[in-house]
């Protein structure tokens, strides 16, 4: 049988559909859903807003091979003194105050993220992270206004604490919509997952967004064609490229990678769509389906057992 990319790309997007696995999202959701009702009675009289879901979910790009659960709890400009005190009493909370039998206590639960609080829960064998983003207002009364927040930002290895200001509103309504969009960043988290690249999710997004939006009006129609356009944007762009968080445009996305990543991530594209011209059925090993939710294992789309390594 012929080899279709297209057909292939569409069977990686349905085999990491969350939808197949649905008991564990919704265990996902229940524990979330407890988290928030908590943070709501024990911050009733600081909190700007009850928490509001972010990330992959909320954004309709998660893979069912990895992701997590992200809240956000926007405070009031006047809860807290400083952003570090705000992140102290909330990782504070989890560690010396919620109860709950689910939550994993160890070195790393609950623990400092940068920006976040991390937790783990442990459900009926089913390992949960979730992170939970403390923010607060920019003013008095602001948040109803223009949902931005401040955020404490922790201080890692030689970079000092600092802060910064975004909008996870403005994040969720960047893609919002945007189903071709959604479908790449999927493709290429799947790809970031089987190759354990450490780029981050919402670099993925906006330089995705971009390469669609500096091509408005010549967007080919087929998901190869899609997903090749971005790759090669990526090849040809991702070194000199400025990606700036759409809430502030001082917070600098593409930064989160150094030069050498960005010099890495431009020959990873180029390397990959060099092979896949010289054998379309390449495609297979950069980009597998899930072999548990395909249906069609075992055929000519199925996901090759070779090692993307065995191309580098």
């Amino acid at each position: 049988m012929e080899f279709s990319k297209n057909e292939h790309l569409n069977d990686v997007l349905e085999s990491h559909k969350m939808g197949h696995v649905q008991d564990l999202v919704d265990k996902y959701n229940k524990k979330r859903d407890s988290v928030k009702e908590s943070l709501d009675k024990k911050y009733s009289d600081k909190k700007a807003s009850s928490p509001i879901n972010s990330g992959s979910f909320a954004k309709h790009t998660a893979i069912n091979k990895k992701f997590d659960i992200d809240l956000c709890i926007p405070f009031k400009y006047g809860a807290f003194k400083t952003l570090e005190e705000m992140a102290d009493d909330v990782y504070n909370y989890f560690k010396d105050e919620y109860n709950d039998p689910d939550l994993v206590r160890s070195y790393n639960s609950p623990r400092k993220q940068r920006v976040s609080v991390g937790l783990t829960f442990n459900i009926d064998g089913s390992e949960i992270k979730m992170d939970v983003v403390p923010g607060r207002e920019l003013s008095e009364g602001d948040y109803d206004k223009t949902k931005k927040i401040n955020l404490h930002v922790r201080a890692k290895n030689t970079s000092p604490a600092t802060s910064t200001q975004t909008s996870i509103q403005e994040h969720i309504d960047l893609i919002k919509g945007k189903n071709p969009e959604r479908q790449i960043i999927r493709l290429l988290k799947v790809w970031k997952h089987y190759n354990s690249k450490e780029i981050k999710s919402f670099f993925i997004e906006l330089i995705t967004v971009r390469a669609f939006d500096d091509n408005t009006g010549s967007i080919p129609s087929g998901l190869w064609d899609k997903l090749k356009l971005v790759m090669e944007y990526i090849r040809d762009n991702v070194q000199n490229i400025r990606l700036t968080d759409p809430a502030n445009s001082n917070n600098i996305v593409s930064d989160t990678l150094t030069a050498i990543e960005k010099k890495n991530l431009s020959e990873d594209m180029k390397r990959m769509l060099e092979r896949i011209d010289e054998d379309e059925t390449t495609l297979k090993i950069y980009y597998p389906v899930n072999d548990a939710f395909h249906k069609k294992s075992g055929s000519s789309t199925g996901a090759s057992r070779l090692k993307t390594n065995s191309f580098s």
